[in-house]
C-alpha cells in the first residue's frame, strides 16, 4: 500500500480515518485506476483531484459496482445477439403456420388439401361436371392406337371446364405443385368422376369442426356444447323456478334434479346418492384412492381434480384475491361453501342436531366433534407415551407439540367476541358468557346433591362438596352448564333502565 503525502486522511467515500489507504490515481491489479472505476459508478462528481484515497472496504465495493456495469455492458452485445435469434425463430414458426387461401372467396385453410377440395367442390360449376360426365357416357370405346392418337385431344377437353367464378390470375399461385407427392395433380383434380351403378353403402360418421379453433366433433350436441362453452358464452337454456342458465339441456336436467331432490344415482359402496352420473364417478375416485392428480406446487396428490383445485385455492392462494366476500363483515373466502356456512352463523340458523342430546350446530363437523363428548372413546393415541389417549386428533397434535416438540401444531388465536349486554365484560366462549349473565339475574341453577344449597357456577358446586361432604366430584369438564335465554323487560326501579326474565 503505497501513502502519499499530500493526502488526505481520510475516505473520499465513507469518510473514515485510518492508516492504510489507496489513492485514487493508482492501478488495480487489472490495470484500471480507481479514478476511472469511480467515474463510471458516479459521472456527475469530479474524480480528478489526485489527493483523494480510498480505505480498503470501499475499494472492495468500488471493484464490486465497476465489475456489475461491466457485465451490464458486455451482456448487451449478447442480448441483442439473443433477441435476433428469437426473431428469426419466431419467423421460421410464423411460415410453418402459413395459411392456404382462396382467391376467390378469400377462405383460408390450414392445410392444401383441404384448400383444394374446397377449390373442386366449390369453385367448379356444376354444368361443367355435367357436360364432362354426359361427354365420357357418350363417347365409343376406342383402340389402343387411336386412344394414344387421341391422347391430346382429351387434354384439351380437360382444359374447357369453367371456372367462371375464379379470378383471372387465381393459377398464377401453385397450389398443386408436384413437389408434394401426397397431393394429386391438378388435372386429376379436375376429372369428373363416372358415376357407376353399385350398391349402396352405409354412410360415414359426419363429423363437425369448429369454426373457431379447427377441434372436430363426431356429434352434433358435442359440437354446439363447445361452442357455447368456449367461444360465443350463450346459456340458451333457463331455469323456470330460478335465475340460473345453462349452455346445454342437459346441464338443466341436472340443475332442476336439485330443486326436486332427486339423486337417482347411488355409491355401491358408502350409499351416498347423487345427481349425475359425473359426480358419481369422481366420488368413486375417493374409494379408489389411487390420487393421481397432483399438486404442481407442493407435489401433494389428491383423488380428484376438483380437491385439487379446491387445495390450490385455498393453500396457495393469497387471502386477498379469494373471490367469494361477505357483504356483513367483508370477510372473503376461497369457495363458496365457506361463505355459506359462514353466512348461517350471521343469521344464526343451526339446522343440524346431534341425535343424542338434541343440541344444534351450523355444520356436520361440528356435530361429530361433539358427538365424541358423549363417548370415553380415546382413538388417538400417543406413540411415544404409554397412557396418553385422546378424542380428537387436534387433542393428539397439541400433546406431541407440548410435551414432544413435535409436529406444526399452533396455539389458536382466541377472541373475545361475546359480550355481556349487561356491563363491559367480554369472553372467548359462549359458555362462558352463559355463567357470568347468571350473576346479573341471580339464578343459581347448580344445587348440592346432599344439601338444599345452590349455586351459580358449578365450580363452586364442587368445591362446596369437596369441603362440605368429602365427596369426591368427577371432573366433567361443566358439561351440565345450563343456558338460558334471557328477555329485557323495561322497569324504573331496575338499576340499569331493565330486568332480566328467563324465557
Amino acid at each position: 500500500m503505497a501513502n502519499v503525502a499530500n493526502n488526505h486522511n481520510f475516505c473520499c467515500i465513507c469518510l473514515e480515518e485510518n492508516e492504510e489507504f489507496e489513492n485514487i490515481t493508482e492501478y488495480d491489479p487489472n490495470g484500471v485506476k480507481y479514478s476511472e472505476k469511480l467515474a463510471l459508478c458516479d459521472p456527475t462528481q469530479n474524480w480528478e483531484d489526485k489527493t483523494l484515497s480510498l480505505c480498503k472496504n470501499c475499494v472492495h465495493k468500488v471493484n464490486i459496482v465497476y465489475e456489475f456495469i461491466e457485465e451490464c455492458r458486455k451482456s448487451d452485445v449478447l442480448r441483442r445477439e439473443k433477441l435476433q435469434h428469437l426473431k428469426e425463430e419466431l419467423e421460421e414458426k410464423k411460415v410453418e403456420l402459413e395459411t392456404f387461401t382462396c382467391y376467390a372467396c378469400k377462405k383460408s385453410f390450414k392445410k392444401k388439401r383441404f384448400l383444394k377440395a374446397h377449390i373442386t367442390r366449390i369453385h367448379v360449376t356444376i354444368e361443367d361436371k355435367s357436360t364432362r360426365d354426359k361427354t365420357t357416357k357418350d363417347a365409343e370405346p376406342e383402340s389402343s392406337e387411336e386412344s394414344q392418337l387421341n391422347a391430346g385431344d382429351q387434354d384439351d377437353t380437360k382444359e374447357n371446364i369453367k371456372t367462371e367464378s375464379l379470378p383471372s390470375n387465381y393459377q398464377e399461385r401453385d397450389y398443386f405443385s408436384q413437389n408434394d407427392a401426397s397431393y394429386s395433380s391438378g388435372e386429376e383434380l379436375e376429372k369428373p368422376k363416372v358415376k357407376k351403378p353399385t350398391r349402396k353403402r352405409l354412410k360415414k360418421a359426419e363429423s363437425f369442426t369448429c369454426e373457431y379453433c379447427g377441434k372436430q366433433f363426431n356429434r352434433h350436441q358435442h359440437w354446439s356444447a363447445h361452442i357455447r362453452s368456449k367461444h360465443t358464452f350463450e346459456k340458451p337454456y333457463k331455469c323456470t323456478l330460478c335465475e340460473a342458465s345453462f349452455t346445454t339441456s342437459h346441464s338443466l336436467l341436472v340443475h332442476k334434479r336439485n330443486h326436486n331432490n332427486e339423486k337417482p344415482y347411488i355409491c355401491s359402496t358408502c350409499g351416498k346418492r347423487f345427481v349425475c352420473s359425473g359426480d358419481l364417478f369422481h366420488h368413486n375416485k375417493i374409494h379408489l384412492n389411487k390420487k393421481e392428480y397432483e399438486c404442481t406446487i407442493c407435489q401433494k396428490r389428491f383423488n380428484t381434480t376438483s380437491i385439487l383445485r379446491t387445495h390450490k385455492i385455498v393453500k396457495h392462494t393469497e387471502p386477498q384475491d379469494w373471490k367469494y366476500l361477505c357483504l356483513l363483515c367483508n370477510r372473503r373466502f376461497p369457495i363458496n361453501s365457506g361463505l355459506t356456512l359462514h353466512l348461517k352463523r350471521h343469521s344464526g340458523i343451526k339446522d343440524h342436531a346431534c341425535h343424542i342430546c338434541g343440541k344444534k350446530f351450523f355444520n356436520k363437523s361440528e356435530v361429530s366433534k361433539h358427538i365424541l363428548s358423549h363417548s370415553n372413546q380415546k382413538n388417538f393415541r400417543c406413540g411415544l407415551c404409554e397412557d396418553k389417549e385422546y378424542k380428537n386428533k387436534e387433542g393428539l397434535n397439541k400433546h406431541l407439540k407440548i410435551i414432544h416438540d413435535l409436529g406444526n401444531w399452533k396455539a389458536p388465536k382466541l377472541e373475545k367476541k361475546f359480550f355481556c349486554m349487561l356491563c363491559p365484560k367480554k369472553f372467548t366462549f359462549n359458555n362462558k358468557l352463559q355463567r357470568h349473565i347468571l350473576t346479573h339475574t341471580g339464578e343459581k341453577p347448580y344445587k348440592c346433591d346432599f344439601c338444599d344449597k345452590k349455586f351459580s357456577d358449578i365450580y363452586y358446586r364442587k368445591s362446596h362438596m369437596r369441603k362440605e361432604h368429602g365427596e369426591q366430584v368427577e371432573e366433567d369438564g361443566g358439561n351440565d352448564v345450563k343456558f338460558v335465554e334471557l328477555i329485557a323487560v323495561p322497569s324504573e326501579s331496575a338499576q340499569h333502565g331493565f330486568n332480566l326474565v328467563i324465557k
